[in-house]
């Protein structure tokens, strides 16, 4: 790129909402000039069709000037209040998934403690909301439909990163914990577990959410985002909110109870509760995947989960299968409380 990069701040197409006035102005990158084109003016509108046309040219980074990064946090900030703010319920799951969306691509580019505190508060409206449509769902099959909603074709962060976090929520009530505060930090906790991807090589982080193979360098490159999570969260986003239970799960969420996972190589006695309701969670999201049929139930997935750490053995668990089979029992009663 030129020398006129650094006068650039990179955001995603995903951000910008249809037929909204958009407070700054919005370019696009060519690559064959070496140049920065402007795209949207400020105080115009990009309609559905200008949205189509560049995922149709697989433009899916889009730029503003650092200065407008004030007016562009305001912006997302703006989206996901009003997202939210609906009572009609397909919607309502479709402005949460955007919501994550926005939550989660503003992260790097927040430049001031006040963005950092915006973008924290909406990270709270946010899991507020998804353990609010998950308490008001006693049953737990029709709250695990209401999750694959959140699944896209091809996962992202930010749709894993949403269903990690509700998924996180429901076992933590099948479990028997249902006090606000331990519910909000698990959510936000999976909300957030993985924001250390985005410090790490895009393809690197790419392969992990498509299970693609890696080579040795990039396993180890992969190992290092708990740790980098941890940076974020502690040296950039400072908040009240980010308790010791929201590090833990971020930290913790690769370790597993027969001790070979990451960062540390915790085992069962030393891994906290939390976590490991997280690590669940996440190997559930990924299953999901993995799934073709849309009639599948949590259900078959934890059973399937169960039967696989079996067959390997004692000594190679990596989930608390205690947990699991706690989970299981509550899954066959149909309920999360």
């Amino acid at each position: 790129m030129n020398s006129s990069e650094n006068e650039y701040k990179q955001i995603q197409l995903l951000d910008i909402l249809p037929n909204q006035v958009l407070a700054f102005d919005v370019y696009i990158f060519l690559p064959a000039n070496n140049k920065y084109v402007k795209y949207i003016n400020e105080n115009d509108t990009m309609d559905e069709d200008q949205i189509q046309r560049l995922k149709f040219k697989k433009i899916n980074e889009l730029f503003i000037h650092k200065f407008d990064i004030d007016k562009y946090n305001r912006y997302v900030s703006s989206n996901i209040r009003a997202l939210l703010d609906t009572d009609n319920q397909q919607k309502r799951q479709e402005a949460i998934k955007s919501a994550a969306e926005l939550i989660i691509n503003s992260v790097d580019i927040l430049s001031s403690d006040g963005d950092i505190i915006e973008w924290n508060n909406n990270c709270i409206e946010l899991t507020k909301t998804v353990i609010d449509d998950i308490v008001k769902t006693e049953d737990i099959g029709i709250a695990y439909d209401k999750i694959s909603e959140y699944l896209s074709g091809s996962p992202s962060l930010a749709s894993h990163s949403l269903i990690v976090s509700s998924l996180g929520v429901i076992f933590a009530m099948s479990l028997g914990n249902t006090a606000p505060r331990t519910l909000t930090e698990i959510s936000f906790g999976g909300l957030v577990h993985d924001i250390g991807l985005g410090d790490i090589p895009t393809q690197v982080a790419e392969k992990y959410l498509t299970k693609d193979e890696m080579t040795l360098v990039e396993v180890a490159l992969l190992k290092e985002h708990p740790r980098k999570g941890i940076n974020i969260l502690q040296k950039i986003i400072r908040s009240k909110n980010i308790t010791d239970n929201v590090l833990k799960i971020v930290f913790e969420h690769h370790e597993n109870v027969c001790g070979k996972g990451y960062p540390q190589g915790l085992a069962y006695d030393d891994l906290s509760y939390l976590p490991k309701i997280i690590s669940i969670a996440d190997k559930v999201s990924f299953e999901m995947l993995d799934i073709d049929k849309e009639d599948i139930s949590l259900k078959y997935i934890i059973l399937k989960i169960i039967r696989e750490q079996e067959s390997k053995g004692y000594g190679k668990e990596l989930l608390d299968k205690r947990m699991l089979k706690a989970l299981l029992e509550s899954l066959s009663h149909g309920r999360t409380k």
